[in-house]
């Protein structure tokens, strides 16, 4: 029997090389357009490949200085990377994610009566790279 999978690491906002904060959800969303091109002879005669685009959410707990830090992120526009932070191990599922050049659009936050608040981002990556 495979040995179970030890879920010891984790995706982390990085800035300069440092992490920022770990990620509680990523949810990413992969838009590859694709239009048929028609003529007046015929349907479907070619296509034309629109630009790529990956953007993703991601939530985080309200905890400590890192939804301030990530809200500065937004407010100045400036870019961050996603990566993979390991507890201890190599027994992460993926061998390397790379997300660079990312931006944060949009910033919600969840208030809740009973447990810790998440703070929600809105983001777009302009350098996807999964290995």
């Amino acid at each position: 029997m495979p040995d179970a999978l030890k879920w010891d690491s984790r995706l982390t906002v990085m800035l300069n090389g440092k992490p920022v904060t770990p990620i509680d959800s990523f949810n990413p969303t992969f838009n590859v357009p694709v239009q048929p091109l028609h003529s007046l002879e015929a349907d479907n005669v070619a296509h034309i490949v629109q630009p790529h685009a990956f953007t993703f959410t991601m939530a985080v707990k309200a905890i400590g200085a890192s939804v301030a830090t990530l809200t500065g992120l937004a407010l100045s526009s400036t870019a961050f990377s996603i990566g993979v932070q390991q507890a201890k191990g190599s027994d992460w599922t993926f061998k390397n994610i790379a997300f660079n050049d990312c931006y944060i659009t949009s910033v919600a936050s969840t208030i809740v009566i009973d447990g810790v608040p998440t703070t929600t981002f809105n983001c777009i990556c302009l350098q996807a790279v999964p290995a």
